[in-house]
């Protein structure tokens, strides 16, 4: 940050369209209420359920703390995912797929580097969830992990690593990883290179699921129609079906890293760029919402500062965005745009001194109630769908809020002032600590175009 006495905000032209909220209605927050029960089953898996009686539909998502970060090799978790869908040890996949299919039932995946997510979208008619449950289950607890379509798995992921290279944007997220996390699980590749993928075997498959897709290594979130009863009833036949007796150990905390910049050379006609900074607060901690406030106020949406900055007043980029990555042993603060390849310093230079300037002065009033009714239509719009509703949960428990994080968000949002926001973030942020990414065709630098031009 600079030492430099910055003008008033109020006086500062750059964000004058947001210094005063007069006229805009943005003080009405509805609230919500969402009844969330919370238990544990007999086999140990926490279970998260909300009754919602709209829509005859449930969904049911499983998290295992079962991502690249927790396997070794990092390759080894996401081909046990993936070899999920390859049938079980009493069906084969292409019978699997089809009794799924006419059943109307939706089955899906995601492999992250905390966790895995498993989730099933079904009908709620008896007729059509039981056996629909009984398929997912099956699929989850009792997978065959035949060798020829563990080879099958391994071409297909070596296909899509080879796609996912050449993508300038997850180049220059692994770059920034590598180096905020050097050392550290968070920073191995969460691609899979082929010499470690050949290496995998099925005795490796079996073993690691054994351990990660045990039931108390599970956090369950069922929404949906049906009963508590009914949903108790679920959350143990997927419990009692799965490998008992182990849950992951927690990670080590990150490192301490220093600054740096990173470029790399790659064809293209734009160059991305990323500014990410170590964040580590915890997403429970009552100080993050400031954060995340603090995050949409400088690159959420068209009124976002750097949206004004680097598009409106320059016309240099379509689009730029803040991110936070709450993880359980660290996190990270990233601001992503494109650019044309001339102006990669320039722009970097550009969003450092709105960010250093935001740390020094803080949000306008205006701009913050923006960011609160932002904030908070996204989640009524999320309540109001079961799936969203059910991904909200499941995100919230790993995390570990409290089960009314939901019901007091908005409230806890309104009382937070622009100086508390301000305050946090000079607490929690050092720009020293910065890492610059850029990824794409380096070229002569220029000056950043006049503004408004």
């Amino acid at each position: 940050m600079t030492d430099n006495v910055l003008a008033p905000l109020a006086a500062n032209s750059i964000y004058g369209g947001l210094v005063s909220a007069q006229g805009l209605e943005l003080d009405h927050f509805e609230a919500i209420k969402t009844p969330v029960h919370a238990w544990r089953t007999d086999a140990g898996s926490g279970v998260k359920f909300v009754e919602a009686r709209g829509l005859p539909i449930v969904d049911v998502k499983l998290r295992f703390k079962a991502g690249t970060a927790l396997s070794d090799p990092p390759s080894l978790a996401a081909l046990t995912l993936y070899m999920l869908d390859e049938g079980s040890q009493r069906i084969d996949a292409i019978e699997h797929a089809e009794r799924l299919e006419r059943l109307g039932t939706v089955v899906e995946r995601q492999i992250r580097r905390e966790h895995t997510t498993l989730s099933l979208r079904s009908l709620s008619a008896q007729a059509l969830l039981d056996p629909a449950i009984d398929l997912f289950t099956e699929l989850v607890a009792k997978p065959a992990f035949h060798n020829a379509m563990l080879e099958k798995i391994k071409r297909q992921l070596v296909l899509h690593e080879a796609s996912r290279a050449s993508l300038s944007v997850l180049r220059a997220r692994s770059e920034a990883y590598h180096h905020l996390f050097s050392g550290h699980p968070y920073g191995h590749p969460q691609g899979s290179t082929e010499q470690a993928l050949d290496a995998v075997t099925t005795d490796d498959l079996k073993a690691f699921h054994q351990r990660a897709y045990s039931a108390n290594n599970l956090e369950m979130v069922i929404v949906g129609d049906l009963s508590r009863r009914e949903a108790q009833g679920i959350a143990q036949r997927i419990s009692q079906a799965l490998p008992q007796g182990w849950a992951a150990a927690d990670l080590p905390a990150a490192p301490e890293t220093t600054g740096t910049t990173i470029n790399v050379e790659q064809a293209g006609a734009s160059n991305t760029i990323l500014l990410a900074l170590p964040m580590n607060v915890p997403a429970n901690n009552p100080e993050f919402l400031a954060l995340v406030l603090a995050s949409e106020v400088l690159g959420s949406g068209l009124d976002s500062r750097l949206m004004k900055e680097l598009r409106q007043r320059r016309g240099l980029t379509y689009g730029v965005h803040t991110q936070l990555v709450p993880l359980s042993a660290g996190g990270l603060f990233a601001i992503e745009w494109e650019i044309a390849p001339q102006h990669v310093t320039g722009s970097q230079d550009l969003v450092a001194k709105v960010l250093g300037d935001f740390i020094h002065q803080g949000p306008t009033e205006a701009e913050l109630q923006l960011a609160r009714q932002q904030l908070a239509g996204q989640l009524l719009r999320d309540v109001a769908q079961n799936n969203s509703l059910a991904t909200l949960l499941t995100q919230n428990t790993h995390q570990r809020q409290p089960d009314d994080h939901l019901n007091t968000y908005i409230d806890r949002l309104t009382t937070l002032t622009p100086e508390a926001v301000r305050e946090v973030m000079q607490r929690r942020v050092d720009l020293t600590r910065k890492v610059l990414v850029s990824v794409g065709p380096r070229v002569d630098q220029q000056p950043l175009p006049a503004i408004d031009q």
